[in-house]
């Protein structure tokens, strides 16, 4: 059992400005015990991935696991940079291909902090999910 939040929606969490890292928080319980994970992009995170940092603690039957993701002002300031240019032809052409071409856009694949986490809570007896979508304040990204 995770603790409340949408099956169908992820929670939104919403990183301020100025800000250059965000928590994601994540609690379940179970018997047997279970174990949290976090995945990103369809894929758990690698633990050698300075860009997240995982802390987990037991509090009686909840196990819980505060999940930091670090860069979020890198990626502030490259989307503050495209908007900011956006009036150029060579812009647009460069934006209309790094979107159809999004997760091959090599710029992005060094930054990839934002969007959709999941918290996995996993015992012997089944898999529960917790999605939630790390997004910056005030872009609507």
């Amino acid at each position: 059992e995770l603790e409340a939040g949408s099956v169908t929606q992820p929670v939104p969490v919403l990183v301020p400005d100025g800000s250059d890292w965000a928590e994601l928080q994540c609690r379940a319980q179970g018997v047997p015990g279970v174990q949290l994970y976090w995945e990103h992009w369809g894929q758990p995170l690698h633990p050698d991935d300075t860009r997240f940092q995982e802390k987990q603690w037991r509090e009686g039957p909840w196990t819980s696991s505060l999940l930091r993701v670090a860069t979020i002002g890198q990626e502030r300031s490259r989307l503050r940079h495209q908007f900011q240019h956006s009036d150029s032809d060579e812009f647009r052409s460069q934006w209309q291909f790094q979107y159809l071409n999004w997760a091959q856009s090599e710029h992005w694949e060094q930054n990839r902090t934002l969007g959709t986490f999941v918290c996995v809570a996993q015992s012997p007896l089944g898999t529960a999910r917790r999605h939630l979508q790390l997004r910056l304040a005030g872009t609507g990204l």
